[in-house]
Order: C-alpha cells, then structure tokens, then sequence
C-alpha cells in the first residue's frame, strides 16, 4: 500500500527531558521571551540555514568566535535532551517490512540544530532518507505543499503511495492530505496500552482522528 512513509521528528520520533527557555538563560544569559520572536524567524525561516542566524541576530554584541561556541553548546546539550520515544525504530522496522517500503523523516530547523538531534538518536541506522528544512534541500518549512512534490521528486514516488506520520495538524497532516497523501496524526507517548495491529494502523492512516500511540504497541 505504502511505498513512502515520511516522519514528523520532535514530537513525534522523540521528545525532550529539557526546558529550551532554562537551556537558552544557561546558555546566553538572557531570558528566552525576550528573544523568542527575533530567534524562532531565523531558526525556522526558508531556505538553508544552520542556526548560527538566530545566534548572531539576537546576539550582534558576541564576536565570531563567541556566537559559534554558543551555537555548539546549545546545539549540543538540546541533543542531549532528547529521548526517542518507546519502540519506534522497532515499529518502523515493522512498517519499512510489512509494506516493503522506504522510511524518512522530515523536520523543520536549522542543519546543524536538527542534525545534532538526529545523529544523537542514531536515526541513519533506522531510515533510508532524512531531511531538516535548513539543510541545501529542501531548503523549505513546512506546511508546504511544494515542499512535499520535492520530495517525491527527490525519492521517486507518487502522492498516492506515501503516507505522513506527525504531530502537528497544521504543520505535518493538513498539507500532506492536500497533496494527495494518506497522513497519519499521532499523540505518541510510552505508557503501556495494547497492542496496536497494523491492519488498524492502516485504517487510522485513512480517518482524520487522532491516533494515542506508544509505538512499541505496533504489531504484525
């Protein structure tokens, strides 16, 4: 059925143990309200970025040096903090076999934000693709429509054959549906449940309710 299955990442791979506006005081030294408008449009505009934007437009008084070790260490300890959530890389060893299909991820961020993230999580080792939005492609944010044709272009596959799994409606499901997707809307979490067989996981890709999943319920 599915040739392409696309994942959301924060959110819906993983989550945080951390608080980003405490990290963010530890860090710069300011409170994170008092940057967060400045910071979130540079770290989440289009076009190929690696968040060392954000750092020198909130910060202009840091010298070269000054902004690209603060960059790292944020970039570092946020990686840090992050936990995958249970059995997902079990369930998408399930998915990628039972329909033969290629697994990626797309996020939005910064390169060398969502990168640190992803290498932290060991995601290479569990999917055939993975893109963050600031990265030399796509070079885009989500929602975005063209975005998605990139990616089937890219990958080689058709609309109708590729399925979206993400937390956020706006961002991830609602323009996947509109380009001609199955999307899937997940609220993942790691309390224990039943198990979840794929014949229903298939049917929930083909509703608009919101799937309550802990991904290690996942079965054939």
């Amino acid at each position: 059925m599915f040739k392409t299955i696309v994942f959301d990442l924060d959110g819906t791979i993983c989550h945080h143990k951390a608080s980003y506006p405490k990290m963010f005081f530890e860090i710069f030294g300011e409170q994170f309200n008092k940057h967060s408008d400045t910071w979130l449009r540079h770290m989440l505009h289009n076009g190929e970025h690696t968040g060392l934007e954000a750092v020198q437009s909130c910060f202009p008084e840091m010298s070269p040096e000054e902004q690209k070790n603060a960059l790292d260490t944020f970039t570092y300890r946020w990686s840090e903090a992050q936990v995958p959530f249970t059995g997902i890389f079990e369930a998408m060893a399930l998915l990628k076999a039972n329909f033969g299909c290629q697994i990626g991820v797309m996020t939005n961020g910064p390169s060398q934000f969502q990168w640190a993230v992803m290498n932290k999580l060991g995601l290479s080792e569990h999917v055939d693709f993975a893109y963050a939005s600031g990265d030399p492609f796509p070079a885009e944010c989500k929602p975005s429509i063209p975005l998605l044709r990139k990616l089937q272009s890219q990958r080689n596959f058709e609309a109708d054959t590729a399925l979206f799994i993400g937390d956020n409606l706006e961002k991830d499901i609602k323009p996947a549906r509109e380009a001609g997707w199955s999307a899937l809307h997940v609220a993942p979490h790691d309390d224990k449940t039943v198990p979840l067989p794929l014949s229903d996981f298939t049917k929930a890709a083909k509703q608009d309710s919101l799937l309550k999943v802990n991904w290690s319920s996942l079965t054939a």
